[in-house]
């Protein structure tokens, strides 16, 4: 089997066609027609992962966030960290494929796991993807809470459902929250769509300061972080494969976990 019927059935499930503008999923470097040895998954690329695949003999390396935007890298140099790995995962014949605004928006994909991880019913998409595809497909979600709930209990129900050591928050504390929307990774620009989603509470990460104040108290706003929101979409993509393929060994990556030191 050859790496491009892996990456085809990937595209068909999770349609490049869902990505945004400024993204670029797909392949970021190697050639897809050798035949592949093994797959191994991470969040983010990184010279520890790409040493991981080659001791395990996986010649396919497939990460949520892209090496490489749109407008991004425009030489590729062993001289920074993405030049490394490039040069590196080309030296021992690696092709290196990323999912990332593809996986968040398609139905089944990143933020519908975000909405089941705190018990979400009845949920929308955010902000619909105009690409025409069949599905609930965008941005975001928005739903219900099984219960309605004080905002203190909700923010401890986000860090229990979230697996979080900490989180930051903005917002009136005597609004009890029932109807919630997320958005996995960063998600500041869509406060104005979760308020008009009419959503009690927004939970996304990297939140600048002055984005707290933008829903002017009406919403309370919840920063849980960048990879603790989109972490878990690993194992989306390892579910896909080993779903599909019996034919070769598929892994989630042991090296690119984010150590985070709390003090």
């Amino acid at each position: 089997m050859k790496i491009i019927d892996v990456t085809h059935y990937l595209e068909e499930r999770f349609p490049l066609r869902l990505q945004e503008d400024f993204d670029n999923c797909g392949v970021q470097c190697g050639d897809v027609e050798q035949e592949i040895t093994g797959a191994l998954v991470c969040f983010e690329m990184s010279d520890k992962v790409i040493d991981e695949a080659i001791e395990l003999g996986a010649n396919l390396v497939i990460s949520h966030h892209p090496l490489m935007l749109r407008r991004g890298i425009c030489k590729i140099e062993p001289k920074d960290r993405v030049g490394k790995i490039i040069c590196k995962a080309l030296r021992h014949d690696l092709v290196l494929y990323s999912m990332h605004t593809n996986i968040d928006s398609v139905e089944g994909g990143g933020n519908d796991a975000f909405a089941e991880r705190l018990g979400l019913k009845n949920v929308e998409v955010l902000v619909a993807n105009e690409s025409g595809l069949p599905g609930q497909n965008g941005l975001g979600r928005v739903g219900a809470l099984p219960a309605s709930m004080s905002a203190m209990d909700f923010l401890h129900y986000v860090k229990e459902h979230m697996g979080l050591h900490t989180l930051r928050y903005y917002g009136d504390m005597t609004r009890p929250v029932q109807r919630v929307a997320v958005c996995g990774g960063g998600g500041a620009s869509f406060i104005e769509n979760a308020l008009a989603a009419k959503a009690d509470a927004y939970v996304t990460g990297d939140v600048k300061y002055h984005d707290f104040f933008r829903a002017n108290r009406q919403m309370l706003i919840v920063d849980i972080g960048h990879y603790e929101g989109e972490y878990f979409i690993k194992e989306i993509i390892y579910k896909a494969l080993k779903e599909k393929f019996a034919t070769f060994a598929a892994s989630i990556s042991k090296s690119d976990i984010l150590e985070i030191m709390y003090l």
